[in-house]
């Protein structure tokens, strides 16, 4: 394989679009990396036997690593909402054009049966002559 086709190749493989956005990763990375520095800090308070900061340090080294979790949830309900509005939207402009198309079928059928005879029909008005037509086939 030569670094061309291998170039090639990536060039060509599908992307995934991944789910979670950069900011939520990024505030993810940020909640992790202060959860790991408190509890650090809680760990170096238990060896100097100061065991009520090693108890608050590690509570909120544990409320952090919460907060990362939660935004990971929150990232998939925006995720699942966003993807159900895109739906609803694709809904309505369907229903929307099918109502337009149904319109014009209905306006189109109406001038039909406005025609004074099927010669007019047929010919859709080429060989007509509305103020002189003599042939009522249509009642």
């Amino acid at each position: 394989m030569t670094p061309a086709t291998r170039t090639r190749r990536h060039a060509t493989a599908p992307t995934q679009k991944d789910p979670v956005p950069r900011s939520t990763r990024a505030l993810q990375g940020a909640y992790a990396t202060g959860a790991l520095t408190v509890f650090t800090a809680a760990l170096q308070q238990a060896a100097a036997d100061h065991w009520p900061h090693a108890l608050a340090a590690t509570a909120l080294a544990v409320l952090l690593v919460d907060g990362a979790v939660r935004e990971a949830e929150y990232a998939h309900t925006r995720s699942q909402l966003r993807t159900a509005i895109e739906e609803q939207t694709r809904r309505e402009n369907r229903a929307r054009t099918i109502a337009g198309v149904k319109a014009d079928c209905e306006a189109v059928w109406q001038d039909l049966f406005a025609t004074c005879c099927l010669l007019a029909w047929d010919t859709a008005g080429r060989a007509h002559d509305p103020a002189n037509c003599t042939r009522k086939d249509t009642p």
